[in-house]
């Protein structure tokens, strides 16, 4: 039997003027507590009757169990709110310190509207036009000096067989791989220039 329905006899046996000690015994409790209960749930002896007290000072102890539970309900609630507002407070530098290290997205893409893709399309055509084109191309520039030739004309061509040393003819081969001309026109100007230098014996 619990603490409310001793009380409920109680008040059953105590309306039919049953004496304290009596119902004590009744209910197979001590009386002190029997009269710990009632106090408990805010009875008070008036001229030896047990009433429900209306006194605002009296607080049953279920009262004071809901308060607490809502007290720490309330807590709770609280904490979550302080919680929710720190996560949302953030500070201009926490931003932009987000937005540094925040990942570009890999898959960018270029919007091209179509007149810009006809420019695009008429620049490669034009390239395709030009690119075989000598008078365009770039130069080359060499730090090496070519062979100086009087005249690059060679009207009048003579087939001879000569026998040189295989050093010699070695080195010849790779000054003409070096150089703009062929090897008909740079033996010519070697001949040249060899008989300038022993004009007298000519």
């Amino acid at each position: 039997m619990n603490s409310k329905d001793r009380i409920e006899l109680f008040l059953k046996y105590q309306s039919e003027n049953m004496s304290f000690e009596d119902i004590s015994k009744k209910l197979e409790v001590k009386p002190t507590t029997l009269r710990r209960s009632l106090n408990k749930y805010g009875y008070k002896s008036n001229n030896g009757i047990y009433e429900k007290s209306t006194d605002e000072s009296q607080i049953s102890f279920e009262d004071i169990k809901n308060s607490s539970k809502s007290v720490k309900s309330n807590a709770k609630g609280n904490n979550k709110i302080k919680n929710k507002s720190k996560k949302s407070e953030i500070t201009p530098k926490e931003e932009g310190v987000k937005k540094k290290t925040a990942k570009p997205k890999k898959d960018r893409k270029i919007n091209i509207s179509q007149d810009d893709m006809d420019k695009l399309c008429e620049v490669y055509d034009w390239y395709i036009q030009v690119k075989d084109n000598k008078a365009l191309q770039v130069k080359k520039t060499s730090n090496k000096k070519d062979i100086l030739l009087e005249n690059g004309n060679i009207k009048d061509i003579k087939s001879v067989n000569i026998r040189v040393e295989k050093e010699t003819w070695e080195e010849f081969e790779r000054l003409c791989s070096n150089s703009s001309f062929n090897k008909k026109e740079i033996i010519t100007q070697a001949l040249k220039d060899f008989m300038k230098t022993y004009k007298n014996l000519l």
